[in-house]
């Protein structure tokens, strides 16, 4: 019987060399998915199905590519999100020394808070509320831009 990494690095190279590092549980589950195995499968028993079972070499392969298609996406992903938070920083420290984001923002809230205090000040009665909706909303999604600026917004995925 072959050891893991003799017939497991001939046909899946790129799986036998992420065995044991940080990427062995999501390469062996591919790999476990493929040939229909648990997700709990080893890949010594990986390699011991393909000796009971050659032809099942050619889903290991497939399973291989895919794994090797999933780093690629992996490494396109950071690499994106490297470009953003670069761009999140020039912009920061762009406007680090200009008072015009710093006034706005300061603008909006005493606007934001100024609004409220009205519309809770006026009897019921006289208020338009999808006017009043519509405000809100509005100074809310510039307040919320601005403190996404100056302490960072949240990275969803695309």
């Amino acid at each position: 019987m072959m050891k893991l990494g003799g017939l497991l690095k001939s046909l899946a190279p790129t799986i036998a060399q992420a065995a044991g590092g940080p990427m062995a549980g999501m390469a062996v589950k591919i790999a476990a998915s493929k040939l229909g195995l648990p997700s709990s499968t080893t890949a010594n028993e990986i390699e011991d199905l393909i000796e009971r079972e050659p032809e099942k070499a050619i889903i290991v392969k497939q399973a291989d590519e895919e794994f090797k298609n999933r780093i690629k996406e992996m490494e396109i992903d950071l690499e994106s999100f490297k470009v953003e938070v670069e761009d999140r920083k020039s912009a920061r420290d762009a406007f680090a020394t200009d008072l015009t984001p710093k006034l706005f923002s300061v603008l909006t809230l005493i606007l934001y808070g100024a609004f409220v205090l009205m519309v809770t000040m006026m009897p019921h009665d006289q208020n338009d509320e999808t006017i009043i909706s519509l405000v809100l909303g509005q100074l809310s999604g510039i307040l919320g831009t601005a403190a996404a600026f100056y302490y960072g917004g949240s990275n969803a995925k695309k």
